[in-house]
């Protein structure tokens, strides 16, 4: 088997006619339900990290191209119960010759260097903090689809991030893909979820950045990533300075759209009664979300990626 031309590990260097190709193939894959099959080939889900909607949307879209997905699902009855590591795990699932592999683990695990000794594909589906490119993909798709046709029209869109920064593989995603795509971001959150970097543009008032914006991306409190600081975390005053209500949510322009990549803490980073909001495209990322990593599963394939 040969290996595919790249794994997809970043956005780094997936360059702007890519994203384009993706982004068509995964339209029409959408609206005209393109015929596929992939019988006989196998895909390796490698899921070290809890996962619903990346998971079982890899799943769902390797099934509907005739992929036979083989899942290694957080451990459970595997050899790491043993002590095996991640690491050798990965390897041994690579020697059984899946078509491509998609991992999702921890900060410690060199996916990197791991790409280099497997003789197939790594896509990645969350990585530690490092990134998440499929989401940020789709991601784009979902603003694509009422923003503009193209990934070139939503140049200049001003994309709001708002809480956990610091731990966002899916925020990560997003500031590499905005150079190429030329999007503008911002960021708004506590100091113990701000990144330290000076190049991002910084909201401290939550009003005056949702004035600014045209998309809201709001991120999970992620409670499992942080240490010391949830010591003396205050769910009162986050949801208070941080949180995204309905009330709040009239600061947004009447075109703006609002996203979560999910899981949502409800009644902590966003109320519940935002899912009801006409500018809310929390379901349609998980819908696309399919499409997206159908495409991308397809350019792996075909070794186009």
């Amino acid at each position: 088997m040969s290996k595919p031309s790249a794994s997809l590990l970043d956005l780094k260097s997936l360059s702007l006619s890519q994203i384009r190709q993706l982004f068509s193939q995964a339209k029409k894959i959408k609206t005209e339900s393109l015929p596929y099959q992939a019988t006989g080939q196998v895909v390796g889900l490698l899921f070290f990290e809890a996962s619903t909607r990346t998971r079982m949307s890899f799943e769902t879209a390797s099934h509907r191209i005739g992929l036979s997905p083989i899942l290694l699902d957080g451990g459970i009855k595997s050899s790491l119960e043993k002590g095996e590591s991640v690491e050798d795990s990965i390897l041994n699932v690579a020697a059984m010759g899946p078509h491509c592999l998609v991992i999702r683990c921890g900060d410690s695990v060199d996916l990197l260097t791991l790409s280099k000794k497997i003789p197939c594909g790594i896509l990645n589906a969350g990585w530690g903090v490092k990134g998440h490119p499929t989401q940020a993909l789709l991601d784009v798709f979902t603003m694509q689809e009422t923003l503009g046709s193209e990934p070139g029209a939503i140049e200049g869109t001003k994309i709001l991030f708002i809480g956990d920064i610091r731990h966002s593989r899916v925020a990560a995603s997003h500031f590499e893909i905005s150079k190429t795509l030329k999007t503008q971001v911002a960021v708004c959150a506590p100091s113990e979820f701000m990144l330290e970097s000076s190049l991002i543009k910084k909201f401290e008032d939550l009003d005056e950045g949702l004035s600014w914006a045209d998309v809201v991306i709001v991120l999970r409190c992620q409670f499992e990533r942080h240490q010391s600081e949830f010591k003396t975390f205050s769910v009162e005053n986050y949801r208070k300075n941080y949180g995204l209500s309905s009330s709040r949510a009239k600061r947004l322009r009447s075109k703006a759209l609002i996203m979560h990549p999910g899981p949502i803490n409800h009644g902590i980073e966003m109320e519940s009664e935002i899912l009801s909001d006409p500018r809310c495209r929390v379901l349609q990322q998980v819908n696309n979300g399919v499409f997206v990593r159908e495409a991308i599963l397809r350019a792996t394939l075909e070794g186009t990626l």
